[in-house]
């Protein structure tokens, strides 16, 4: 009796050592699969990325919002095209395309086969604008028009969504706004966050759109305000819980993966909050690295949609270089 229990605990015993074993081979050839996050490599992934954005140019100077529509888009050309910066020689095409689509009261409306609506239109082609250093004339004119457009409760169309592009682009513009019209539009963006610190927009052609796509630019457009810091931090618990263990977000979407990247890395106005989410940075980074196709894209959760996908991946790549590098 006491023999066959030696060997039953004898086995146990072995068992267990091989399951440590197991575990401990799987731990090693993970962190032997996953990529050094240094600035060279992180570099040459975004130049992989951008030189794959480049080539879908439209020789009109624009790009779809999807790979295979036959139509051009202000929205992909302002804000994924222009938006990540890219060096191009035809970047006056690009911004030749979005001048002659410009209305003469300044605002933009989508040339695609998505109805986005006015907001949408003119705050992505006004970042495509200004973040060129081209056309001063008319971004002023569609500042103008974006200002004249804000609700009297200080959001634009009643959503999060527009409301925080419309906002992190009158920031990032560096002109004179009127510290009403930042504010109104900061406290409708607090006063609208769900009791999970995320934020869920209702914009008709967005209906599928989940919180994790409309909360991260929430965060980093009240984050250029240096206010709100209980807002910003229960937002960014409720990314944090969302973020899956290989680092991504969603099912491996590179898009909403990037937004969060952009809101972990866009907390310098708050001492403390940045190297509070560093490490859910670098998890995000570290799955852009180890998972980035050949052709330099990403997997993402609206396929054909790899202009956005890239786009979204590049600005937050570039903006944690930036803020760790």
């Amino acid at each position: 009796m006491q023999i066959s229990r030696y060997k039953l605990n004898l086995s146990f015993i072995i068992i267990a050592m091989i399951l440590v074993l197991i575990n401990s081979s799987c731990i090693l050839f993970a962190a032997e699969n996953e990529e050094e996050i240094n600035r060279e490599i992180t570099l040459n992934k975004i130049s992989l990325a951008t030189q794959w954005l480049t080539e879908q140019q439209r020789p009109d100077g624009s790009w779809p919002i999807v790979t295979q529509d036959k139509h051009s888009s202000v929205v992909a050309t302002g804000l994924f095209g222009l938006g990540t910066s890219l060096p191009t020689s035809d970047i006056k095409k690009a911004l030749s395309f979005l001048l002659a689509h410009q209305n003469n009261e300044g605002y933009w409306e989508a040339t695609s086969s998505f109805s986005w609506n006015k907001t949408e239109a003119t705050t992505a082609a006004l970042y495509g604008l200004i973040c060129t250093d081209y056309e001063a004339r008319a971004a002023e004119k569609g500042i103008t028009w974006l200002i004249k457009n804000q609700n009297t409760n200080g959001s634009w169309n009643d959503d999060c969504w527009d409301t925080s592009w419309a906002l992190y682009l009158l920031l990032y513009s560096g002109c004179q706004i009127s510290i009403s019209v930042i504010k109104s539009a900061s406290l409708w963006l607090v006063n609208d966050q769900r009791d999970d610190g995320s934020w869920k927009t209702n914009l008709p052609n967005l209906k599928q759109f989940e919180p994790l796509w409309t909360t991260p630019p929430v965060i980093f457009a009240l984050s250029q305000t240096g206010q709100h810091q209980e807002t910003i931090i229960k937002g960014l618990k409720y990314l944090k819980n969302q973020q899956n263990k290989n680092g991504s977000f969603g099912r491996k979407d590179a898009s909403k993966t990037g937004l969060a990247l952009l809101a972990f890395t866009s907390l310098s106005k708050y001492p403390g909050l940045t190297e509070e989410y560093r490490p859910s940075a670098e998890k995000a980074v570290q799955w852009f690295l180890s998972n980035q196709r050949h052709s330099g894209t990403w997997p993402g959760g609206f396929h054909p949609f790899d202009i956005i996908d890239t786009a979204f991946s590049i600005w937050g790549l570039n903006k944690f270089l930036e803020m760790f590098f």
